[in-house]
């Protein structure tokens, strides 16, 4: 291993131990620190409600799942969705692909419709989170592209769920 690599995992390794909101999430069982950004939209924004049907987009490891699955409780739906491996959570169904898929998007619009019912325009989502993130290569002229591609993806699948009043967090 190259001393640069060495030096930038300590870095790492260090902000890993230090940071306060990596500590407080792992002494308050959520699986990441972004549960916090969630949590915090929505004590300002009361975005989530119970009931709410809820598809969340680059959904592992889980720290948005956790907190919507805690306000929409038993009542609601959420789906999570991602191209890496979740550890499964009570009250979430998680669908493990790419959406950009044709088979992925497929195989979610059926899980939608099996669970929500049948819309003629397919407008059952009350919202839709997005937290997705590319694989990072250090280069911003590479990076900066594909997270705005991720957003518009993201987006975009949002204008074909989200009910007329809906939302989407991204």
């Amino acid at each position: 291993m190259s001393k640069a690599k060495t030096s930038s995992s300590r870095r790492w390794l260090s902000r890993q131990h230090s940071d306060i909101y990596i500590l407080r999430a792992k002494n308050e069982g959520y699986r990441s620190r972004s549960a916090y950004k969630l949590l915090e939209l929505q004590e300002k924004d009361k975005l989530l409600r119970p009931g709410m049907a809820v598809i969340d987009l680059g959904a592992a490891p889980g720290g948005w799942s956790q907190v919507v699955a805690e306000i929409i409780g038993q009542t609601g739906y959420l789906i999570a969705l991602d191209i890496l491996t979740m550890e499964p959570l009570s009250n979430v169904d998680i669908l493990e692909g790419d959406f950009r898929e044709p088979a992925i998007l497929k195989l979610l619009m059926d899980r939608l419709e099996n669970k929500l019912g049948k819309d003629k325009d397919n407008k059952l989502i009350d919202l839709v989170i997005s937290d997705m993130a590319p694989n990072l290569s250090g280069m911003s002229v590479i990076d900066q592209p594909r997270s705005i591609l991720l957003a518009e993806l993201a987006l975009e699948l949002s204008t074909s769920v989200l009910k007329k009043r809906g939302s989407f967090i991204g």
